[in-house]
């Protein structure tokens, strides 16, 4: 028996694994366990006849029967131990059709995945790349973002280290400051749950994108770049295959991926990864494309798409655009 693991709130997991030790960790609330769930079903494209899925709504995953194959959203440590380690290496090509070669890839350990899934990380590889947003940093306390803030007159955003979906997260629309006991006591609570957070400018985004790619610890086959639908508070809401994209910004975004790639592998990670990015108006009022806006080292929406694009034509390998490289 196979089993898919839909555990989309991995984020969760991974800081409580491996964020600091606080006294203080928020829970999944109901919205975000039942978004969760009525997304999961999507990675049954990766099945076949006889295979299970769970969700975040089926109970702890340490209860469950052992299975004999486990595909993971995300390497964290409860689908590593479902699995009982890594899984056992096995011969496969990366033009092999998305839905089989998932089963087959390389897993990460988590610890590799908890690093490189940190918004720190992602600030590293951004500032290496020279496409950090002015001002950016993590800041470890609410007297540290007050230093931070000092001078800053537009709007901003922290983010806790471990978070997708636009949760986790507080946005001063109206800028500098925290000008209200309200509004300090959501930072200060965010500070109290996860710790150190990323300090960003909050920009006027007006597209939104991604690259979803694979990992092997020689190979990097490139699978798409697609559209990405977003709602107002940053949470998922759809995927467009064909985007509308200047040649240019194409180019930036699949060199981006290559720098990403590199950085992941040097840190250990391999499998499945996908890249966030956005166009924003810029204090010039330009457009301004962000090439690095997040780094999921974990499956995405937009990975699951091309699978069933690819599924849904019958042509396999022959499916939708993918890329390869070396």
């Amino acid at each position: 028996m196979r089993r898919i693991v839909a555990n989309l709130l991995c984020e969760d997991e991974l800081a409580r694994a491996f964020g600091p030790p606080l006294r203080v960790r928020a829970s999944p609330s109901r919205a975000a366990l039942a978004t969760a769930s009525r997304l999961a079903p999507r990675l049954r494209v990766f099945a076949r006849e006889g295979d299970h899925l769970w969700t975040p709504e089926s109970g702890p995953l340490r209860e469950l029967s052992a299975a004999d194959e486990v595909l993971a959203w995300c390497e964290t440590p409860d689908a590593w131990a479902h699995r009982g380690g890594p899984r056992p290496p096995v011969a496969f090509s990366l033009d092999a059709p998305l839905y089989e070669l998932l089963w087959n890839l390389p897993t990460p350990e988590p610890s590799a995945v908890a690093a490189v899934h940190h918004r720190s990380f992602h600030l590293q590889v951004a500032e290496e790349i020279g496409c950090a947003l002015p001002g950016a940093r993590m800041v470890a306390s609410p007297a540290e973002l007050e230093r931070a803030l000092r001078g800053f007159t537009r709007s901003w955003v922290v983010k806790a280290p471990f978070s997708a979906a636009g949760r986790d997260r507080y946005i001063a629309r109206t800028g500098q400051a925290l000008s209200d006991a309200k509004a300090r006591r959501t930072v200060e609570r965010l500070f109290e749950h996860h710790g150190a957070l990323l300090f960003e400018p909050w920009m006027e985004r007006t597209a939104d994108f991604g690259v979803s790619a694979l990992l092997t610890p020689s190979e990097l086959r490139i699978v798409g770049l697609h559209g990405q639908k977003v709602e107002r508070k940053g949470q998922f809401a759809g995927i467009d295959l064909r985007p509308e994209l200047p040649t240019e910004d194409r180019e930036r975004l699949l060199e981006t991926v290559h720098a990403v790639a590199a950085a992941l592998r040097r840190s250990g990670y391999v499998g499945p990864f996908g890249i966030d990015a956005w166009s924003y108006r810029g204090w010039d009022g330009e457009s301004v494309l962000n090439p690095l806006g997040e780094i999921n080292a974990r499956m995405t929406f937009g990975l699951v798409e091309w699978a069933l694009a690819e599924r849904g034509s019958g042509r396999g390998r022959d499916g939708p655009p993918s890329r390869r490289e070396s």
